[in-house]
């Protein structure tokens, strides 16, 4: 593209330069030629005046007429010759004879490399008969004026190419930018997305670099998401393939079990109970994963509820559950009321309640204490659940809301969890228009705050 404007732009350039040359050039010659024409015609005029006072003395006193005008004219062209002027007297007509019309002919005459002003007419009344041709020799004249042609091609050549180069460092530096996106986009076709236009100038093309580069980082934030989309979808498979493993291997080998070998009623029952536990387990599973999927792009229900009848319930709900022993669990409702989906901000609340109560048994601390708030923030609340347990490593934060992520996979099992509880609650605040975020230190405690209820 850069090679054509250049092209069209060099071409259309030469076009107006040279034609302004030959303008100048046509005018320059045809302004010496008129200025010499309208001087010789002047002169052609004071010529003939004189001319013919002086043959018109001759007239009266000369005995022989013919030659004194010779004589005459003589002495004109010795004068004139002096100026490059030649004269002709045309005198071989009667006296009494009129040839041709008195107007007076100027014209430009250029003959064997030779440039003439040719003034042809007749002289005044009586001596109308005679005709008097005035030649002035321009050649060297004219020879200037080329001199001044050649000196101005050479001048027009010498910008043309002095522009050539100039017009084409500027093109450059304006199609730099162009370039610049041209190798990027080719990069970036290529998948290598972090590449960027580097934006120099406030100009229309560092304008266009710069949106280039805001479309180049939506395009890698595209690709980047559909990457981690697809790596969530694939561990999100595998580790649903591996919970699903472990508690039909437990299932297919107690029934296989209980099928070859004689039981008596207590180890019938046992097995039993272990086959039922594991159905229960998958049950519960499917259902959160149900609700996960129900709650994808959900937008929930909004009522107004009452916090401290909220409280209660939970209250009631976690200090029914086993190992609730030597744990002290403190609510605090600084908020009268929140507007959400009753059941949705309920089963929230009892999961991060579970999930502190399992980490305060983890950590086998003597003094346990949850703390469950509400506290205004501007037009909306903030709940949070606040634990002194085991707490999360750092680096398991970013991925603690995703689905079947344990931080603890070997007591994972053994604290009934299939890593769904986080990833439920996330997506309840998601449906909810709230954030949910997770603070938390080992062994010293961990808080999570759902902001924007």
């Amino acid at each position: 593209m850069k090679l054509k404007t250049f092209l069209a732009t060099y071409v259309l350039f030469l076009a107006v330069l040279f034609s302004c040359f030959g303008i100048v050039s046509v005018f320059m010659a045809d302004s010496q030629v008129n200025m010499y024409m309208e001087r010789s015609a002047a002169e052609y005029r004071r010529i003939t005046s004189s001319l013919a006072r002086d043959i018109a003395i001759l007239h009266g006193i000369s005995n022989n007429l013919s030659d004194d005008i010779n004589t005459l004219l003589s002495s004109y062209m010795a004068h004139y010759a002096q100026a490059n002027v030649i004269l002709e007297l045309d005198n071989d007509l009667h006296l009494n004879e009129r040839n041709g019309d008195a107007n007076t002919h100027v014209s430009f005459v250029n003959k064997n490399n030779e440039s003439f002003i040719h003034v042809t007419g007749y002289l005044p009344e009586p001596f109308a008969f005679f005709r008097l041709d005035y030649m002035l020799d321009i050649t060297e004249s004219m020879a200037a004026v080329v001199r001044i042609q050649r000196i101005l091609l050479f001048v027009c050549i010498g910008f043309a190419v002095l522009t050539a180069f100039i017009l084409f460092f500027i093109l450059s530096q304006i199609f730099k930018p162009l370039s610049f996106v041209s190798q990027t986009s080719h990069k970036i076709a290529a998948g290598n997305y972090s590449e960027r236009v580097i934006v120099k100038g406030k100009n229309e093309l560092a304008a266009m670099a710069q949106d280039f580069n805001s479309m180049a980082e939506q395009i890698e934030n595209q690709m980047q998401a559909l990457i981690d989309d697809a790596e969530g979808k694939q561990l999100f498979i595998d580790n649903i393939a591996h919970e699903m493993r472990t508690p039909l291997t437990s299932i297919f080998g107690y029934a296989e079990y209980m099928q070859k070998i004689a039981l008596d009623d207590a180890e019938m029952i046992e097995s039993m109970q272990y086959i039922m536990d594991e159905a229960i387990y998958m049950q519960n599973m499917s259902d959160s994963l149900l609700t996960l999927a129900t709650l994808r792009g959900y937008k929930a229900v909004k009522a107004e509820i009452s916090i401290s009848r909220l409280f209660d319930d939970i209250r009631q709900s976690i200090t029914n559950l086993p190992n609730f022993q030597n744990v002290q669990f403190n609510c605090n409702a600084e908020a009268a009321i929140i507007y959400g989906q009753e059941d949705l901000i309920k089963s929230l609340l009892l999961n991060l309640c579970t999930n502190a109560l399992k980490a305060c048994v983890q950590n086998n601390a003597k003094n346990s204490v949850i703390s469950l708030n509400a506290k205004p923030n501007g037009e909306s609340v903030v709940l949070s659940v606040t634990d002194n347990g085991a707490g999360i490593p750092k680096e398991s934060l970013s991925k603690i809301t995703q689905p079947f992520y344990r931080v603890d996979k070997a007591r994972s099992r053994e604290n009934g969890g299939a890593g769904l509880g986080l990833a439920l609650c996330n997506r309840i605040a998601e449906a909810h228009g709230a954030l949910l975020t997770i603070e938390s230190t080992l062994d010293v405690g961990t808080k999570v705050e759902v902001i924007g209820i």
